[in-house]
């Protein structure tokens, strides 16, 4: 019977770990338009597509969680090929201008970084060469893994186990 009860305590744990709130709206955008498809929730959702023409754009949001949470932040372009040169960055709003997290394309369009609780945070393009495609950003809470919660309730049932063998003996 304690196993049992030990399983669904153990179960409710898990079912009610969520990811964090996250809220995205934009912020300045220039040479581009700018558009924020999912605003709140734990993947948000916003893009926006650049014209043609000679020089450079830039595209920045405002990211903001009332949790601390890390977050998978990946952004995408469509055609690939003409995004050839830019900076992606992501920094809070106290340390604006200079970013924690300052990415020359190489390939890889996606990195994970930590939120802490009622902090703006920007998530930005910088310095990227103006030719005609669409992008998107997808900024997604990672969730507390389950086996956290499940962890900690087999640690408790196997030093019972190990106290009632021990009076056993």
């Amino acid at each position: 019977m304690k196993k049992a009860m030990l399983f669904l305590v153990a179960l409710m744990f898990s079912v009610g770990v969520n990811a964090a709130t996250l809220n995205l709206s934009k912020a300045d955008a220039g040479f581009a338009s700018q558009e924020v498809d999912v605003a709140s929730g734990s993947t948000v959702l916003g893009g926006g597509a650049v014209s043609e023409g000679p020089g450079t754009w830039f595209s920045q949001f405002n990211l903001y969680s009332e949790e601390d949470t890390y977050v998978k932040i990946e952004w995408s372009f469509n055609p690939k090929s003409n995004f050839t040169s830019a900076q992606l960055g992501f920094t809070s709003e106290s340390d604006y201008p200079s970013y924690t997290t300052l990415i020359d394309i190489t390939g890889d369009y996606s990195f994970t970084v930590f939120l802490a609780a009622g902090v703006n945070y920007a998530v930005d393009i910088l310095n990227a060469t103006r030719d005609v495609f669409k992008y998107d950003v997808s900024v997604s809470a990672v969730p507390v893994p389950a086996a956290l919660f499940l962890f900690a309730p087999a640690l408790l049932g196997f030093l019972g186990l190990r106290r009632k063998s021990a009076v056993a003996a």
